[in-house]
């Protein structure tokens, strides 16, 4: 059983891991966070983070690096979040208008709209 995070570098993110940690203790579960580094340093501004946050929810916390071709790792993410044993994803958003979001895609939308099981979304 696990709590899945989807992080990316921003304030939705970093929210998201804490909120993450947060569900994980709750429902006396893993936490999962899944890193989309922009950049070597954002890997360990994630662990950082993740440690501390779970080290405070006191539970297990486990990261996994997104994908090396530097694509959005939206299908990883979804198949992770397909497997058995994941009881809740965790997503970080931002507010869009409806103009912005049919000009431009958003991989949070993609993730809640075909996430295979119920979806917590904070704002940070």
């Amino acid at each position: 059983m696990s709590v899945l995070v989807f992080y990316k570098p921003t304030p939705e993110g970093a929210e998201a891991v804490r909120a993450g940690a947060q569900q994980a203790a709750y429902l006396g579960t893993t936490l999962v966070v899944h890193n989309l580094p922009t950049d070597p340093a954002d890997t360990e501004t994630v662990v950082a983070l993740t440690s501390g946050a779970a080290a405070g929810a006191g539970v297990e916390f486990l990261t996994v690096l997104g994908p090396a071709d530097g694509g959005t790792g939206t299908d990883e993410f979804l198949a992770a979040a397909g497997e058995p044993g994941v009881d809740l994803v965790v997503l970080g958003i931002r507010h869009r208008s409806a103009v912005g979001k049919l000009i431009l895609g958003s991989t949070e939308q993609q993730i809640l709209l075909d996430a295979p099981g119920a979806v917590l979304t904070v704002k940070a």
